[in-house]
């Protein structure tokens, strides 16, 4: 059977000798993640949202582009037990540590899971509701080692979050994150397994 027929895992995406799943520990975080994306991603096996929605249990999903997705954003923005932010990682941008703050509550993260260029574009329709940007204060190497970052600020969907959550450093991320970086790089270490690809040795992403 070729490489592309093999049977893959619904949830992980990998082909099921190398699934993941049963590894995977669930959390709840103080903040909220709601991931913008699009059906196009679905069918992307190396996309890394899903494995966002596998290990966060306090999640939302929209699809960008599918009739009312503008009043689901809104919807998200106006929940009062949360800040909304947008979280794109290219300045200028403000702190979320200092939000958090000043907010006195916990963050909606607003995740655009897709590519640069597009993410750009949804930032722009998004951008009249009058949500603060985030970024990242300090940028980690990137440990997808799937293809060639073109910035060093692009990190893909899921290190991005992972190193907001571990920057914001809520009570409950700790242990979530390190078990987020280890499934991460065994995900990675699988993808890349299948494509033939060589890479620095994988640690537990610390």
């Amino acid at each position: 059977m070729s490489k592309s027929k093999q049977e893959r895992c619904l949830q992980c995406r990998l082909v099921v000798q190398e699934c993941i799943c049963s590894d995977i520990t669930p959390f709840r975080t103080e903040h909220r993640l709601t991931l913008l994306t699009n059906k196009r991603e679905e069918y992307i096996h190396s996309n890394t949202g899903r494995l966002l929605r596998l290990m966060l249990e306090n999640n939302s999903l929209i699809y960008v582009g599918e009739k009312g997705w503008e009043d689901k954003v809104e919807f998200e923005i106006a929940r009062s037990e949360y800040t909304p932010v947008i979280f794109f990682p290219v300045t200028p941008f403000s702190d979320g540590q200092e939000i958090v703050k000043e907010k006195g509550k916990p963050l909606n993260i607003i995740v655009l899971d897709t590519n640069w260029s597009s993410a750009r574009r949804w930032l722009y329709k998004i951008g009249s509701m009058e949500v603060k940007k985030i970024g990242l204060r300090t940028v980690p190497p990137s440990k997808y080692y799937l293809r060639k970052q073109p910035k060093k600020e692009n990190l893909c969907t899921f290190q991005a979050v992972v190193s907001l959550l571990e920057e914001l450093g809520s009570g409950s991320s700790g242990p979530a994150t390190s078990h987020m970086n280890e499934m991460f790089a065994l995900w990675v270490k699988s993808m890349a397994k299948e494509r033939g690809l060589t890479f620095p040795s994988l640690g537990s992403g610390h």
